[in-house]
């Protein structure tokens, strides 16, 4: 494949380090059981899954405003047929009222099996129902009632267009305090959007986990798409760090078409949970960007140990 690898800030003492083979091994746990997203379109479509993607792995179904439920229900129980487990966004502002939701939810669990799902706030400026966010949607206390084990909650390391920074954090201390309460019945865990570079993610890691966050995090990466697919989705969902470091690859570029790869990321955000064992950042999480089989094909050889560190541990090779 011809990769371009995306520049990640990695600490000197970790990047020099003679430890390759500890961080080789830290890469590979860390793109074990990663999960990877698809709309609802796109697997209506589907006849196979890449022979890399192993069976039961996480498919999320991405949510996209407009569409009506019945697709994401349909594509849910065409990930079930495949053998995969469908993770079925749902954006709490497209939401009617509690009604309407634990329909949803029976529905996706009669059809599908479905016990985990990715609960968005959702970009539309005007709710439809009772629910403004995430957390009204929570309380209803309707995921435990039916039955789901897993509940993904959207997370912004490099902010939110459409939420406040004090909302933001405010909402985090009231996620925490659910995750909390209801510990016995459903496990929580967030998910971040994609970024292009580690380092705002590691400092939003810290940050938040000082100030008293304890979910485990799922990072979101770009796949392998072109350069200017990624910048156009960069822009339109307001990863800023992340894009200027993006957009300074440009000049590397041979050809625009070229993927480029998130290895160098993969490799920081390693790094740092094997110099930070209480670091939260549990696993791996990919926006595919129409590049879904060769994106599955890279993370698959990384997590199988089929790839070469080079520049001191900074960049994979696959």
């Amino acid at each position: 494949m011809n990769l371009i690898q995306i520049s990640a800030t990695l600490a000197p003492e970790v990047a020099a380090s003679p430890e390759a083979p500890s961080l080789k091994r830290e890469i590979a746990a860390l793109m074990r059981d990663f999960s990877i997203e698809k709309s609802p379109g796109e697997v209506a479509s589907l006849r196979a899954l890449p022979a890399d993607l192993p069976r039961g792995s996480r498919v999320y179904i991405t949510w996209i405003s407009g569409n009506n439920f019945d697709k994401t229900l349909r594509a849910a129980v065409r990930l079930r047929e495949l053998g995969m487990e469908p993770v079925p966004h749902l954006a709490a502002r497209a939401i009617a009222d509690a009604q309407a939701l634990d329909g949803m939810l029976a529905a996706l669990r009669r059809e599908a099996a479905v016990q985990q799902s990715l609960l968005v706030a959702g970009s539309i400026r005007r709710p439809v129902g009772q629910f403004d966010s995430t957390l009204p949607a929570l309380a209803t206390g309707l995921f435990e009632r039916n039955g789901w084990r897993i509940l993904g909650l959207a997370a912004h390391p490099e902010g939110s267009p459409d939420i406040a920074t004090e909302a933001l954090a405010d909402a985090m201390r009231r996620k925490n305090a659910y995750a909390q309460a209801c510990a016995a019945t459903l496990a929580m865990r967030l998910v971040t959007q994609f970024c292009f570079d580690a380092a705002p993610v590691l400092a939003w890691e810290r940050s938040t986990r000082s100030a008293g966050n304890r979910l485990p995090i799922h990072v979101g990466l770009a796949g392998l798409a072109s350069l200017p697919t990624l910048i156009r989705f960069a822009r339109h969902c307001g990863v800023g760090a992340s894009l200027g470091v993006l957009t300074r690859q440009a000049g590397r570029l041979l050809k625009l078409a070229s993927a480029v790869s998130p290895g160098e990321v993969v490799a920081a955000l390693a790094a740092a949970r094997l110099a930070d064992p209480t670091c939260l950042i549990e696993r791996l999480h990919f926006f595919p960007f129409g590049s879904f089989d060769a994106t599955v094909a890279w993370a698959a050889a990384v997590a199988r140990g089929e790839f070469e560190l080079r520049r001191d541990g900074r960049e994979i090779v696959v």
